[in-house]
């Protein structure tokens, strides 16, 4: 009878154990043989917008806007009586 491809391996030197292989039996390179990867570092969400278009607009101008102005909206801020 021929063989019909599951037969134990007679030879021990046919099994290899390199450890300097890459990939597993799919080809993946990096994947163990456990079959689970790292976890994937999460994205950085994105800034919410803020919900009123006054400050919507402040925060979007920002980063365009001069050193001396934005010093002055800061000031601005630090000034106001926030304890009511």
């Amino acid at each position: 009878m021929g063989a019909t491809g599951l037969e134990p391996v007679r030879d021990a030197k046919a099994i290899s154990h390199d450890s300097d292989s890459r990939g597993n039996k799919s080809g993946n390179i990096g994947a163990g043989s456990g079959g689970s990867e790292p976890p994937r570092p999460t994205p950085p969400t994105p800034p919410a917008t803020p919900a009123d278009p006054e400050l919507a607009a402040i925060v979007a101008a920002w980063p365009i806007l001069p050193a001396v102005i934005r010093a002055g909206v800061l000031a601005l801020v630090r000034a106001g009586n926030w304890a009511g």
